[in-house]
């Protein structure tokens, strides 16, 4: 049994010892004698303090020591401490649309969970949910971005409980650990794990950039080269219109293409501006351009449409009113390639994920290699001691029986 507030049992001792100090100091009334001036005597009782050697009053002196510790210790709350064993896990399954495939996922807990440990397995794409480990492979994939801050904070919270049963607590994540699955808040949440994290990676799903091609391929010299440089003539097919549309850009988008208007170099006076699509967001120095109505796939920070996409027959037109500047160097940033290749993907083609880069994947990793104290997480966590309730009920007794004592006693003549 340890105790959560050992503080409230060095005052309960010292509140047990001063009730014995206490009863030590006797107080009684003198002896009395029957005599003719006692009328000139006082009408009020008369009491001599003295110290004793031996308390009076045993029986209720043991009821008020009692009383004391019983309630000393029900606020120092009392936990029964079980037998703990070497390390207990706590395993993190992505279950989102960045996993390739689920069964590699089953087979990664299933090999970390054979030695028998004790286990906890949390599935997590946008939400974690606890999951059996047996019930694990039928689980189905979701179509929902994986948040690794919220897989984090639940882990955090079951590892509390495995830290009772076991003296470290190993935390695994078993994901492809992509870029998307990492937010503002994923950092501050990985520094409150008082320990190392394991990472298995998982096969990721195959980024749809490579089921796609640009009807024309783009030089390196282009300015949206650089995002579309290594495609392969495979899958569907993107046509990239520079100013008006002709008859045949209509008749290829009935027919189920997909034609992309984008006047990307026409940007004459740029300024700074935000813009997001697909989940990516970059501040450059663009020029707007207005778009037709329709459904929107990019926006500027202030909301406004950038670019807008219609149905044409079996297939699609879309507008991009993001014009860029032809020089700069805007062109070899990542986030700017990644909305690029999002813009130019044929209809209903969404670009997958990116794989974190090696700064994310050292920062959830950690400094140490070592797990994480159970000790250190059963001290930074409230937890219940369902031995206080009794122990003030007993201590509720013990006060109702001081006072029947008291009141059964003897009262001295007067």
């Amino acid at each position: 049994m340890t105790f959560l507030a050992p503080w409230a049992l060095a005052l309960g001792a010292l509140g047990a010892l001063g009730m014995v100090l206490l009863h030590l100091v006797a107080r009684q009334r003198p002896a009395a004698y029957f005599l003719p001036t006692t009328r000139f005597v006082p009408d009020k009782r008369t009491l001599v303090s003295r110290a004793a050697t031996r308390p009076r009053d045993l029986l209720l002196l043991a009821i008020r020591v009692l009383l004391v510790l019983a309630a000393a210790a029900a606020f120092a709350r009392p936990v029964l401490t079980p037998s703990r064993g070497a390390i207990a896990r706590v395993v993190l399954v992505d279950r989102s649309r960045a996993v390739l495939d689920a069964s590699d996922a089953a087979a990664r807990v299933r090999a970390i969970s054979g030695d028998g440990a004790p286990l906890a397995v949390i599935g997590f794409d946008s939400m974690p949910v606890h999951v059996a480990p047996d019930s694990l492979g039928q689980m189905p994939l979701s179509g929902a971005r994986g948040s690794l801050s919220a897989a984090l904070i639940a882990a955090r919270r079951a590892a509390v409980a495995l830290a009772d049963k076991a003296d470290s607590v190993q935390l695994v994540l078993v994901s492809p650990v992509m870029a998307g699955e990492l937010d503002g808040a994923t950092a501050r949440v990985r520094a409150e794990w008082p320990g190392a994290i394991r990472i298995e990676r998982v096969a990721a799903r195959v980024d749809s950039s490579s089921a796609w091609h640009l009807e024309r391929a783009l030089p390196i010299s282009n300015a949206l080269g650089p995002a579309v440089v290594r495609q392969l003539p495979t899958g569907l097919v993107s046509r990239l219109v520079r100013g008006a549309l002709s008859a045949a850009d209509s008749a290829f988008a009935r027919d189920g293409g997909t034609v992309v208007r984008w006047d990307s170099t026409a940007a004459k006076r740029p300024a700074a501006e935000g813009l997001s699509a697909n989940g990516e967001v970059i501040v450059a120095s663009l020029e707007r351009i207005a778009v037709p109505d329709g459904r929107v796939l990019a926006r500027w920070a202030d909301g406004t449409a950038a670019t807008s996409e219609t149905v044409v027959g079996k297939g699609c037109l879309r507008t991009v009113g993001v014009a860029i500047p032809a020089a700069g160097d805007l062109a070899l940033h990542p986030p700017f390639q990644r909305i690029t290749r999002s813009l130019l993907a044929p209809c209903g083609v969404t670009a997958s994920d990116h794989a974190a880069d090696s700064s994310a994947i050292q920062m959830l990793s950690g400094p140490s290699t070592a797990a994480a104290s159970g000790a250190v997480l059963r001290a930074t966590e409230t937890r219940p001691s369902p031995l206080a309730p009794w122990l003030l009920g007993v201590a509720l007794l013990l006060a109702l029986a001081e006072l029947a004592v008291r009141a059964r006693a003897v009262p001295v003549p007067t």
